[in-house]
């Protein structure tokens, strides 16, 4: 015992003072990137001598009971961080949205409804094509299969070209109520029925405006318009 005490070597008071300044600028130093993990490793298994963990399983909150080498302990409690498997889950409502518009739809288009909604991935990233496919994937939700889509059903687009007026005479009809149609998420495409096209008035109203260029809606015209065609 005697011979221990004599090889420990006293602090010199410039040892002293530069030990007491690594302990103010601790944080600082811990997070340089001049401090490596393996000196990290050794700094702790200087201080700690154990920490004991216990679970609360109603709460799941951990309590961390940390035994320091000079006999004091520690005690700090903290919630249970989430699994990757359970922070990183698709909202139920982005799931809603892919579901709805897979039956329709590939998904290039989900991932645009899904940005203009404001959404993101579970990860915080930027929805696109390849990520919806992924997240489909993993919840099982079948593409969209073309061969099997119903021919009754368009797109504003495909309405377009089938009525061979614009988008804003269809619009038109959509506000007035005379024309019905869908959407199955906001921001999704609207849906049109062609028997909805072939349907009295619309289909009158159409066949005048493609005849005058003027369109009129339950029978009145829309003021003096000049004719859409030459």
């Amino acid at each position: 015992m005697q011979a221990l005490q004599e090889a420990v070597t006293p602090l010199s008071e410039a040892d002293r003072q530069m030990i007491m300044a690594l302990g103010r600028h601790f944080r600082e130093l811990w997070f340089s990137d001049d401090c490596s993990m393996a000196l990290k490793k050794k700094i702790i298994r200087l201080l700690i001598k154990e920490i004991m963990v216990s679970l609360d399983d109603d709460m799941q909150d951990l309590t961390f009971i940390i035994h320091w080498q000079g006999g004091c302990h520690t005690t700090m409690s903290m919630r249970k961080p989430l699994s990757g498997a359970v922070k990183y889950t698709t909202p139920a409502q982005d799931i809603d949205v892919i579901q709805k518009m897979a039956v329709r739809y590939e998904d290039g288009e989900i991932a645009r409804v899904l940005s203009k909604l404001g959404r993101t991935t579970a990860r915080g990233k930027r929805w696109t094509q390849t990520r919806v496919a992924y997240t489909r994937k993993q919840y099982g939700i079948a593409a969209v299969d073309k061969a099997t889509l119903d021919p009754n059903i368009l797109t504003l687009g495909q309405a377009v070209k089938y009525t061979g007026v614009s988008d804003t005479t269809l619009m038109k009809l959509i506000k007035k109520a005379l024309l019905p149609c869908h959407q199955s998420v906001p921001y999704a495409p609207l849906e049109i029925k062609k028997t909805d096209l072939e349907t009295e008035p619309v289909r009158s109203i159409l066949d005048h405006l493609l005849e005058t260029g003027v369109l009129g809606l339950e029978g009145v015209s829309l003021g003096h318009q000049q004719s859409l065609f030459k």
